[in-house]
């Protein structure tokens, strides 16, 4: 791969007249000028290459951690990042964690080994104490993730308000007993501002109490991440006598709510008039599936290019450390419109 001073040999100029070029800087003649871009051009040396390599990176790589490629969310944050990465002539190195710290570790050794110049978490497995020892070493944007370590920046959508907006359009719609997926229980249980499951449930049971109710913790359901899990839910919930049966479910994302309308209709069950089902994420198939599912809209292509921008604004010392919170919006379709 050529570099900076390539061009500046093949044009028979010094470096810094040729950094001179490509950043545009003044008091730098038209001839000089043609000589730099004649090179560049015969060396295939873009100005982006030429930022990275001022830049200091010796890997040209940013690694992406996720948990799984396969689930749609974060299939659309890796594509966001990938793409806006390319505009600064970096490549991403995708990392799968499957929900195991070691396989986090792993990814964030990529930047210990200087193989990455930087990492964009988009799901966070170890405790920060541990995170934090790789700063050292390159660094490091939580994106769509909680941060309670504010000496490594966080990038996310706002998720108290987002269940708490969810709530408060079922409960005026009249839903009486309403049901709740999440991940976790262990998490949900934290206090405010930690994780994002728990700023969700607190959203879900702070607005509950508002309203004189309280969540039943037998509609509680944990674990639930994919639209099996979701079938899954729909089946206990069939199971219940019609007394028991929840009349409203907030889902943990799309896809869990796609596989609980699925489930539904395929044992008779009408969408919304028995049971109103709401998403989150706002992903390709909450428009697609029967019922079109309500969901709360997190702005994951704006999450996903402020984690790239802030993270190439850290590698060049533009920018300190910061938490950036994006708002949510809730999207009403077919699958809670009735009551």
């Amino acid at each position: 791969m050529a570099t900076i001073s390539d061009v500046a040999k093949l044009s028979g100029l010094s470096v810094s007249t040729v950094s001179r070029v490509i950043n545009n800087k003044p008091h730098v003649s038209e001839a000089k000028r043609q000589r730099v871009q004649e090179a560049m051009d015969a060396l295939g040396y873009s100005p982006l290459q030429a930022a990275r390599q001022m830049r200091g990176s010796g890997s040209g790589n940013v690694a992406v951690v996720v948990p799984t490629i396969t689930n749609n969310l974060f299939a659309h944050l890796v594509d966001s990042i990938e793409r806006t990465c390319s505009k600064y002539a970096y490549r991403t190195l995708i990392i799968q964690t499957y929900g195991e710290r070691a396989g986090e570790e792993e990814a964030l050794n990529l930047l210990r080994m200087q193989h990455a110049d930087g990492a964009i978490l988009c799901a966070i497995e170890n405790q920060w104490e541990l995170i934090r020892k790789f700063t050292q070493y390159g660094r490091l944007v939580a994106c769509n993730e909680y941060n309670e370590d504010h000496e490594i920046s966080m990038i996310c959508g706002r998720q108290y308000e987002g269940f708490q907006k969810a709530t408060e359009y079922l409960l005026g719609k009249g839903h009486q007993r309403i049901a709740y997926c999440t991940g976790a229980k262990a998490l949900v249980l934290q206090p405010k501002g930690l994780n994002i499951d728990s700023d969700r449930y607190r959203g879900f049971i702070e607005t509950l109490s508002k309203a004189g109710k309280s969540a039943d913790p037998d509609q509680m359901f944990t674990r639930i991440h994919t639209m099996e899990d979701g079938k899954r839910v729909m089946k206990k919930i069939l199971n219940l006598s019609l007394q028991e049966r929840p009349d409203a479910v907030i889902a943990g994302s799309d896809e869990v709510a796609a596989g609980m309308v699925i489930e539904g209709l395929a044992n008779g069950i009408r969408i919304p008039e028995d049971i109103a089902i709401l998403g989150v994420d706002d992903q390709p198939l909450a428009s697609c599936i029967q019922i079109p599912l309500t969901t709360i809209r997190q702005p994951i292509q704006e999450i996903a290019e402020e984690s790239v921008h802030h993270l190439f604004d850290l590698l060049d010392g533009k920018s300190s450390h910061q938490h950036k919170i994006f708002p949510g919006e809730l999207l009403e379709q077919e699958s809670t419109r009735a009551l």
